[in-house]
């Protein structure tokens, strides 16, 4: 009888390690929309406007993908630290760009945290 008791402690330890890589619940997985808005960069003395932008986003466990309607992106992510109001996940995008983004557990949203100058695009889920 112990030994069936210490195989189930085992198995449960097994199976708790296995799904470690999923740390926020699936209802938050597939598929969310955003618009960037408009901004400024300056090439030289000459300042150019980046038109607003509207992006689609797709996410599953530990894979990411950002369309626009010039690109579409793959990335991956981390979960870094989960708080009472959202998860913060560390973003590796296929081209080499690294950011921080912010799962809001009421709402269903998602804040990219893009490097300046790019604003911030809030995603909602669909």
């Amino acid at each position: 009888m112990r030994n069936y008791f210490l195989i189930g402690l085992t198995f449960i330890f097994f199976t708790a390690c296995g799904n470690s890589d999923k740390l926020f619940p699936k209802k938050y997985l597939g598929s969310y929309h955003g618009i960037q808005e408009a901004y400024e960069v300056s090439m030289g003395e000459e300042p150019i406007e980046i038109p607003a932008s509207k992006y689609d986003l797709v996410l599953t466990y530990g894979k990411l993908w950002l369309s626009s309607s010039k690109q579409t992106l793959e990335g991956t992510y981390e979960v870094k630290a989960e708080t009472k109001m959202y998860y913060t996940f560390a973003v590796e995008l296929e081209n080499g760009v690294v950011e921080e983004w912010q799962l809001w557990k009421k709402g269903k949203r998602l804040i990219r945290k893009p490097t300046s100058p790019q604003p911030e695009i809030i995603f909602v889920a669909d």
